[in-house]
């Protein structure tokens, strides 16, 4: 199908009006729609709760926010869990289809770094309240729980769109690179845990971190040559599509943030002899290698946010809401994070103060979001039938 028809396909289905409130369907019939594009939402709940605690700038109160918007995020989690299970369970074959359908299969990793972000801000706003050792032991286990799932899904998932798609480099978004995003989280996970992590269990996971960041990192150079050359050869997403284009920012901030934060934590967890270095200390030379690496990585996330931001704008009097927009938020909180990381670790109080004022922004973003998002449902532009992820 030429990029051109899937275009004119989406804008309808999206400037449809809605169905008049006699023909309104029962709730149970519009949460047979509910895709796995919701956990989208999630995502930027929990990387929100996940950047206000690491911002370096904080105002008393600012992490009691924080706590906040994490349990909303637990809460939003169970909640669609339930509601997504009860699709599969209600709608018989659905679950399959939600893995081999191209409007909807991309999303599936969503669900992944949801978890990843659940774990990253358990470990963060677990250890401020004071909780014991066990909670190390815990975010241990679920780190390497986590990275094992995620692999097998990061392989049968592309395999699975591999065998079942045909797909021209013309109707290519970046949401092609979803289902490699749990394993480009990777690296500010193990970041996040190595906090207090001893050297014995530190040493594993500081190089898990770094493997499974490498991986996701350059597959998604790969699929980053695919994107601009589609972007050369047509024409933008339709306007309501748009904020998706944020996707492509994540990858670069992630990795930035990523290498940092494994950076930082060498000299406390690695020994001054790894990998055998005799004549200098290993970490030191290591931190002051990824925080170099990281820097480098740094701009181009923000060049990815300028071209998505400037192509937002172009569109955005003919944009109506898709669940897309919550890439308003979290991609860009991983640009926040990596500034929050590259600002500490050329201790600048400059680029500190901007990573505090993005974190202030994508506050708004995220209240501006969800408020549009719960008057789409309330309006049936989406949940509803011909109007989301598995039409």
């Amino acid at each position: 199908m030429s990029s051109a028809r899937e275009d004119q396909k989406d804008e309808e289905m999206l400037q449809s009006s809605p169905i008049q409130e006699e023909h309104r369907p029962l709730i149970r019939q519009r949460l047979d729609h509910f895709t796995w594009a919701w956990f989208s939402a999630t995502m930027a709940t929990g990387s929100l709760a996940n950047v206000i605690y690491q911002t370096p700038y904080k105002f008393h109160g600012l992490v009691t926010i924080g706590k906040v918007i994490f349990i909303i995020d637990l809460v939003m989690f169970a909640s669609f869990t339930a509601l997504i299970m009860r699709r599969f369970i209600m709608a018989r074959g659905s679950f399959r289809r939600s893995f081999i359908h191209y409007g909807e299969a991309f999303f599936v990793g969503t669900f992944w770094v949801s978890v990843s972000l659940i774990i990253q801000g358990a470990d963060s706003y677990g250890h401020y309240a004071g909780c014991g050792p066990w909670l190390n032991t815990a975010t241990k286990i679920c780190f390497w729980v986590y990275c094992s799932l995620t692999l097998l899904f990061a392989v049968f998932q592309y395999n699975l769109l591999f065998v079942t798609q045909r797909i021209s480099i013309q109707g290519m978004t970046p949401a092609w690179i979803l289902p490699m995003y749990p394993l480009i989280v990777a690296g500010p996970l193990a970041g996040a845990v190595l906090q207090h992590q001893q050297p014995s269990a530190g040493i594993p996971i500081f190089v898990a971190g770094v493997t499974f960041q490498g991986l996701g990192w350059m597959v998604t150079v790969f699929l980053y040559a695919i994107w601009v050359i589609r972007l050369f050869s047509a024409d933008l997403p339709v306007p309501s599509l748009r904020p998706g284009m944020y996707v492509a920012v994540g990858p670069t901030a992630y990795t930035a943030a990523g290498l940092v934060m494994l950076s930082q934590r060498a000299t406390s967890i690695l020994p001054v002899d790894f990998l055998g270095v005799k004549n200098v200390s290993a970490p030191d030379v290591l931190r002051v290698v990824g925080s170099i690496a990281g820097v480098f990585l740094w701009l181009l996330a923000f060049w990815y946010c300028a071209i998505t931001t400037v192509s937002v704008f172009d569109g955005i009097k003919r944009m109506s809401f898709t669940l897309t927009w919550w890439g308003f938020v979290f991609p860009n909180a991983g640009l926040a994070l990596a500034t929050t990381a590259v600002g500490t670790a050329l201790d600048s109080p400059g680029i500190k103060w901007v990573s505090s004022v993005m974190t202030a922004l994508l506050f708004v973003l995220w209240l501006l979001v969800g408020v549009a998002h719960g008057r789409a449902v309330w309006k049936g532009q989406i949940l509803w039938e011909g109007k989301d992820e598995d039409a």
